[in-house]
């Protein structure tokens, strides 16, 4: 409901809007005799690199790549884990994060352990102009996410940054029935829950779908790693014909269910989407929409702003702010200081030296 609301209009007066309210980036991979190399960083514990192969790699299920992209190279911080990577899918081991420079067209993170530190292993691709995929949470500090959104911005550089549901077709499909449901009740959603800081995918989706005015978040569980209950809360503010509406989302654990219903003044919307258990067929449908729109953001369309990627930023650590801080109350977004960062899933799983 991007043009009801114009949304992204709105979002122009973040602390660094001016910098990151800019158009799409334009700047494209040019690859006229071969597809877009890609850097796999982070292919080692806890990442999607393994599942993005199977769809990408002539070694995966598909036996030939689905895309007009390839990985050419990969880097972890456990070498040995990098090497069975190449192995597996036949692509160049760099030893050095930054190894890649001058052999890719694009780079794409895939691992969550490292997002405290990817800012830092980003820097040198985003400065040379390098199209960069973020792995989700994206940061677990706003301070990060503003550097490199920043360095982004002043480089031209394409930047993309997604959790895996916001490119289904589904969150269109609600977008597009808003305007006939008229105003928003409520919305109520159902995810997996497991390991917070890693699962939020349904808030996302629910941000795509109806926009990213957002005033206040709250999250309730008992364990941010391995959550048995979870709530998260999102007020949305107010906009032309439509009052301030609450999402309540509830996790799951062990399930991959995804429920979202809309209610509304003239009637509920509810959307589901699961897994299926063919393997191939999880691959084509469930996670294959998210690299077509990486692949066309490496080639200079970008699939969303700047403004968008921070506001996401913001309101994923809002929620973390709320459990860890305030007790689970409502946390407006600009309340997190952009110091501020919750324990690491990791803590010092990148040794810093490499950066020096």
């Amino acid at each position: 409901m991007v043009t009801r609301r114009s949304i992204l209009g709105s979002l122009a007066s973040v602390s660094l809007g001016k910098l990151f309210s800019q158009s799409p980036v334009t700047k494209a991979v040019s690859s006229p005799h071969h597809k877009i190399r890609v850097g796999a960083l982070n292919v080692g514990d806890y990442t999607f690199w393994g599942i993005w192969a199977d769809i990408l790699s002539k070694k995966g299920e598909f036996g030939g790549g689905l895309l007009d992209m390839e990985i050419s190279h990969c880097w972890d911080v456990n070498l040995q884990k990098a090497q069975t990577f190449a192995s597996k899918y036949h692509c160049e081991v760099v030893e050095k994060y930054d190894g890649m420079l001058g052999k890719v067209d694009a780079i794409a993170f895939g691992g969550v352990y490292e997002v405290p530190w990817q800012h830092l292993l980003a820097r040198p691709y985003v400065e040379a102009g390098v199209p960069t995929y973020l792995s989700r949470p994206f940061s677990y500090r706003m301070r990060d996410i503003d550097f490199i959104l920043d360095l982004a911005a002043k480089r031209n550089t394409p930047l993309m940054a997604t959790s895996v549901q916001e490119h289904y077709y589904q969150a269109s499909y609600l977008q597009r029935r808003l305007d006939q449901l008229g105003i928003i009740k409520s919305i109520q959603g159902f995810c997996r829950s497991n390991e917070y800081p890693a699962h939020f995918h349904i808030p996302w989706f629910i941000l795509r779908t109806v926009g990213y005015d957002v005033d206040k978040v709250s999250l309730i569980t008992d364990n941010a790693r391995k959550a048995s209950f979870l709530q998260e809360t999102i007020l949305f503010k107010k906009w032309k014909g439509q009052p301030p509406f609450l999402a309540s989302l509830h996790g799951l654990t062990e399930s991959h269910y995804l429920y979202v219903n809309i209610i509304a003044e003239r009637g509920n919307q509810i959307i589901t989407v699961d897994r299926s258990p063919n393997k191939k067929e999880t691959l084509y449908h469930y996670f294959a929409p998210q690299l077509v729109d990486m692949q066309r953001t490496f080639k200079g369309e970008s699939f969303q702003s700047f403004d968008i990627i921070r506001k996401k930023t913001q309101i994923f650590l809002a929620g973390y702010y709320s459990h860890l801080e305030r007790g689970g109350q409502l946390t407006g977004l600009d309340e997190v200081p952009l110091d501020w960062s919750p324990d690491h899933f990791k803590s010092g799983w990148i040794n810093e030296d490499i950066f020096k």
